[in-house]
């Protein structure tokens, strides 16, 4: 399983992988995030693609990206310590599952 950065947003932006699971280490708001690649049926015969992160179950913290995602966007809010992009915390990522 490729569970470097790169690979796995290489993967989320070709749609090869459809959901990521994971949580951020030592910050319990974050313990069940989902970044998963969507597509949505505009009409019977177009579609879009995107790129959804739900970071809390109560969708007050989620967002989308039409492909590619959308690596400088901060999604992460941890308090007094700022906010940080997905590349900038991924050395706290526990990933506990990748649907391909």
């Amino acid at each position: 399983m490729k569970n470097s950065y790169n690979d796995i947003i290489k993967d989320l932006n070709s749609g090869h992988i459809k959901e990521i699971v994971f949580s951020i280490k030592d910050y319990a708001h974050y313990h069940n995030c989902v970044i998963s690649f969507k597509e949505d049926f505009i009409s019977s015969y177009s579609k879009i693609a995107r790129i959804e992160c739900k970071l809390v179950k109560d969708d007050s913290e989620t967002v989308s990206f039409l492909p590619p995602f959308n690596e400088e966007y901060k999604l992460f809010r941890l308090g007094r310590k700022g906010s940080y992009s997905l590349k900038q915390i991924w050395n706290r990522v526990q990933i506990k599952q990748i649907n391909y």
